[in-house]
């Protein structure tokens, strides 16, 4: 044996059969890395959803907004997150606060920016 070798002076650990590389965020939760972009909640409109002020969301804008879906959405110029839902054949743009009234998505005075794919919630 040459100076510097080693060896090791127990068993094996069983851990050494489950190693894994490091846990990438980026490659976890992001499909579409030039659609995606992050924002950070202001408002508890979908705290019943999970999604409450302060979180982080993931949006990727190359998702289709179809119902059931949490979108990024600009309505009237503000930026809001919502539920997109249908109602009498029409889309809209709902919240879990019944004192938001839901917006008809008709493409003029609403703009999808993206769905949100993930929320992350701060410690």
């Amino acid at each position: 044996m040459h100076p510097g070798a080693r060896t090791s002076a127990g068993f094996p650990s069983p851990a050494d059969d489950y190693l894994e590389k490091s846990l990438d965020l980026n490659e976890l939760l992001i499909t579409n890395k030039v659609a995606t972009f992050f924002m950070r909640v202001e408002g508890d409109a979908l705290k019943a959803s999970g999604i409450r002020n302060g979180d982080i969301l993931i949006v990727d804008r190359s998702i289709n907004a179809v119902p059931g879906k949490i979108v990024v959405a600009v309505i009237a110029g503000e930026l809001v997150v919502r539920r997109v839902e249908s109602q009498d054949g029409k889309f809209v743009l709902t919240s879990d606060d019944p004192d938001v009234a839901a917006e008809v998505f008709d493409g003029e005075d609403v703009q999808i920016w993206g769905v949100a794919t993930t929320s992350v919630h701060p410690l």
